[in-house]
């Protein structure tokens, strides 16, 4: 038999082989690469409120499937009733659920032990749910809406180089474990934070008056003992009248005259935690602290603070910012 027919016998037998094969190996490769996808999610809102929606929005983007949605209060309103909500939950054999503020996460963690959960839009969560809380139940994670203050520092650094000295006014119980990260941060960048400890409003002033001629620069907290509608005005009136750039919580406060604010986006935190719902599904088990920063960060600044306080924003700073006042 000549090599040419040989080489075609050969060739047939290898065509049908694969023919044969083909299918199976298809099958294999298909199934395997398909990542697993959930039959119901729901997500549950504290509020009715845009940034949640667009939360949604954007988790739905990453893991486009349907997602059942609840609300505890609407406003005006009392939303769905707890007990009913609970039911109505429970009863859809939800295999993962999506809260939205403190108040969906507090109804949910404590009657939903077997099904992971994504928190979002939550202050503060290592102390808002307990940090042994979540250290011992694998099925949380979560995106905190504190924003990283190494990240704050490096803004003011670029804005005020001369500003080593950070002030601070907090309540321990409150934003103790986020000071003490500051400190961190702050000393890895050249810089030191001068805390004012407050364990009520009320001396919250008192306090904001101990750091004249103490610092360069002060930085908010998201602290409910330290700013109160009267602390934040007065604050204010400080910044100005001292000439020390003010770090806000969020672009509202840069709207009320704060120097600059690092912000979320509410879209991104929907991805991220789409992306994090991803990989639970995909069948990854948690194996550091369930506790995420927002990724997406937007920086707005007021020039007209920055002209009332004498200072010049090198131009490569506003070129950043997605938001100027």
């Amino acid at each position: 038999m000549s090599l040419f027919k040989l080489a075609m016998i050969f060739r047939i037998q290898s065509l049908l082989a694969l023919s044969l094969l083909g299918p199976v190996i298809f099958c294999v490769l298909f199934f395997a690469v398909q990542p697993a996808v959930a039959e119901n999610i729901a997500a549950v809102k504290s509020v009715d409120i845009k940034p949640y929606k667009r939360a949604i929005k954007g988790f739905k983007e990453v893991l486009p499937t349907k997602i059942t949605e609840y609300v505890l209060r609407y406003k005006g309103s009392n939303g769905e009733d707890r007990e009913k909500l609970l039911l109505l939950v429970d009863g859809k054999k939800t295999d993962l659920l999506f809260t939205l503020g403190t108040e969906a996460l507090d109804l949910v963690k404590n009657n939903f032990t077997d099904v992971p959960v994504i928190f979002s839009f939550v202050l503060n969560p290592a102390q808002v749910i307990g940090g042994e809380w979540i250290n011992n139940n694998s099925n949380l994670r979560g995106i905190s809406m504190n924003i990283p203050s190494v990240e704050q520092f490096k803004i003011l650094q670029q804005a005020v180089p001369e500003a080593k000295r950070i002030g601070v006014v907090y309540d321990p119980l409150k934003t103790g474990h986020q000071v003490a990260e500051a400190k961190i941060a702050a000393e890895q960048l050249g810089m030191r934070i001068v805390p004012q400890k407050i364990s009520s409003s009320e001396e919250a002033i008192n306090a904001i008056d101990r750091l004249e001629g103490q610092v360069d620069a002060i930085w908010m907290v998201p602290d409910t003992t330290a700013i109160t509608r009267e602390s934040m005005k007065y604050i204010l009136l400080f910044s100005f009248r001292n000439g020390l750039p003010l770090i806000g919580l969020s672009e509202k406060y840069v709207k009320s005259g704060a120097l600059f604010a690092l912000s979320f986006d509410s879209e991104d935190i929907g991805r991220q935690a789409g992306e994090i719902a991803g990989k639970i599904l995909d069948g990854e088990t948690r194996s550091t602290l369930g506790i995420y920063a927002p990724r997406l960060l937007k920086l707005s600044i007021n020039m007209k603070t920055a002209e009332k306080i004498g200072l010049n924003v090198p131009e490569s700073l506003m070129q950043m910012a997605d938001k100027i006042y």
